[in-house]
């Protein structure tokens, strides 16, 4: 079994809606635990993950000098993040993108020990802002279209980590360090200016999405 871990930096204020919502005071709430911390659900960025391996392969499908590798390269896509209808042993396991668990276990403790509510932190954590759309007609705000919902601050790092059940290999490197740097954007609001990030791969606590992606260049020049 080998393990990777994805970090999630929140470069602007985001919104990873859970479909939930609190009568009367939030339309759209966030995912978040017991204690407050707010998380991404794993299978929903593992799926947003996958839509990046898919838009790095199709470039890769496109461009004539690496045509050659396209195949190869979707075919290791499907084994590591799943096909409809198949089932890849080798496929990997993400966990909920979550607050380090450093930080975690000394909240906890700490709440254990005093008076610290949970909606304390996800206060610390979240605001909620509000939302209307404008009747530019009659310059007021159209019925029924005040909406509140739950945003999660800037600047929080999150962490998912992957268990790969095999050793990955280089295409398979290429492909996760890639779609790493290619997911600029997640949740909603994007067009508010909601959800970017900044995705990076590590193993043994190094950042290797740099070195991994050059595995392709290497890739190239070992074939030509």
């Amino acid at each position: 079994m080998e393990e990777y871990l994805i970090k999630i930096n929140l470069l602007t204020d985001s919104v990873f809606g859970s479909g939930n919502s609190v009568p009367g005071f939030i339309d759209v709430d966030i995912l978040y635990d017991e204690y407050g911390f707010p998380y991404i659900n794993g299978k929903t960025f593992k799926g947003k993950l996958a839509e990046m391996a898919t838009v790095f392969v199709n470039m890769i499908k496109s461009l004539p000098e690496f045509k050659e590798y396209g195949e190869d390269f979707q075919r290791k896509k499907d084994q590591i993040f799943g096909a409809a209808n198949t089932y890849y042993h080798n496929k990997l396991k993400f966990s909920d993108c979550e607050i380090s668990k450093n930080v975690r276990e000394y909240f906890t403790t700490y709440m254990k020990n005093s008076n610290m509510s949970p909606n304390e932190i996800l206060e610390a954590l979240t605001y909620t802002e509000t939302v209307t759309s404008i009747d530019y007609d009659r310059g007021v705000a159209k019925k029924n279209t005040l909406h509140n919902f739950r945003v999660i601050n800037r600047g929080i790092t999150l962490y998912s980590v992957i268990l790969s059940p095999t050793e990955l290999d280089d295409d398979e490197k290429i492909i996760l360090s890639s779609a790493c740097s290619l997911l600029r954007h997640i949740g909603s609001y994007e067009t508010k200016g909601k959800g970017h990030v900044e995705v990076s791969l590590l193993y043994k606590g190094n950042n290797v999405t740099s070195e991994f992606i050059k595995l392709l260049e290497k890739k190239v020049k070992t074939d030509a």
